[in-house]
């Protein structure tokens, strides 16, 4: 019964009572209290305990319904923030698991491990159509679809956004210009560069400062001489990017190797000699295989009598070989 009926229905009782004493006692009774004699009907004396346990119930009623309505308000109010912390959680933003009732502490506390991969639940359905729509808008994205995720208003460096900007980029080279124009994460703005390089000049690949890859180095390589979108990659800017790059003596003979079909001979030995100097321990033993692919014996012999003993083991029992009449093929050696 609610409070309100409680109190309709008492005072009607209390009411009741008093007609019914009254109708069969109508006189009055005096009760002295500290020296005064109080005069009420008999019918009064009569509800009168009945009146204050009745004040004294609605009393405790009202009470302890303060205290359950401010429970009721809490859990109202915690399940709210269960709900958002749900689609924050789902979106990747920060979550908060400051809940003021105990049955949301655990499933709060939860809550970030909502952020998984939603291609795996693709057929799992929720009954809040807030929290659907953000598994539908992730499974897309980790799909590798680009969906527009304005309406969430995810900040900039926010995984779902940066996972929707490289899906645009893979479908749509000509959007790197626009990613790279305000771009903060390192990896984004990289896979950015990299498409942009594919296709652009060297003038607008420069001028965005980004830390080159070894895949950004490649691509603007096999860009020269090519057939369709050939790339004007001078050999100072060359140098520049291997200065910024790890090259092992390996990766330079590799280079020589590639670069051997895009480049002549002149132009090919002078930017082996400059990167020879400009990296004498990674770039010595790259330049001495242009020089013996191309037969420049007396240069081989000028470069290994600079180097020490150790230096250029293979290189220098070529060149006996050579010295020796011998003929062979430098990519059995190099």
């Amino acid at each position: 019964m609610g409070l309100k009926k409680y109190i309709v229905f008492g005072l009607i009782l209390l009411i009741v009572m008093g007609v019914v004493v009254y109708s069969f006692i109508g006189n009055s009774y005096s009760f002295p209290v500290a020296g005064i004699s109080i005069d009420l009907p008999v019918a009064v004396w009569m509800i009168l305990p009945a009146l204050l346990l009745f004040l004294f119930t609605v009393a405790h009623l009202m009470f302890f319904g303060t205290l359950g309505f401010a429970k009721m308000r809490k859990i109202r109010k915690d399940g709210e923030k269960l709900l958002e912390n749900s689609k924050n959680a789902l979106l990747g933003r920060m979550v908060d698991n400051e809940y003021k009732t105990d049955m949301f502490k655990l499933p709060g506390t939860i809550l970030p491990l909502l952020n998984i991969d939603p291609k795996r639940y693709a057929d799992y359905r929720v009954y809040d159509d807030g929290i659907q729509d953000i598994l539908d808008v992730k499974r897309k994205v980790y799909s590798g679809e680009v969906v527009d995720l304005s309406s969430f208003g995810l900040r900039n460096d926010n995984s779902l956004v940066l996972l929707n900007h490289n899906n645009r980029l893979a479908t749509d080279k000509s959007y790197a210009s626009t990613v790279l124009k305000k771009c903060d994460d390192k990896t984004l703005c990289q896979n950015a560069h990299l498409a942009l390089a594919s296709y652009a000049s060297m003038d607008e690949i420069s001028k965005y400062d980004v830390e080159p890859t070894r895949e950004l180095f490649d691509t603007l390589v096999d860009r020269i001489n090519a057939k369709e979108n050939a790339l004007d990659f001078s050999d100072d800017m060359m140098v520049d990017y291997l200065r910024k790059l790890n090259f092992s003596a390996d990766d330079f003979i590799q280079l020589a190797k590639k670069l051997k079909t895009k480049m002549n001979p002149d132009r090919l030995m002078m930017l082996f000699e400059k990167l020879a100097h400009e990296f004498p321990n990674e770039a010595g033993e790259g330049y001495l295989y242009i020089l013996f692919e191309y037969q420049m014996m007396d240069h081989v012999r000028d470069f290994l009598e600079n180097s020490t003993e150790n230096e250029y083991k293979k290189c220098k029992y070529m060149l006996f070989l050579k010295d020796s009449g011998k003929n062979f093929d430098t990519e059995l050696f190099i």
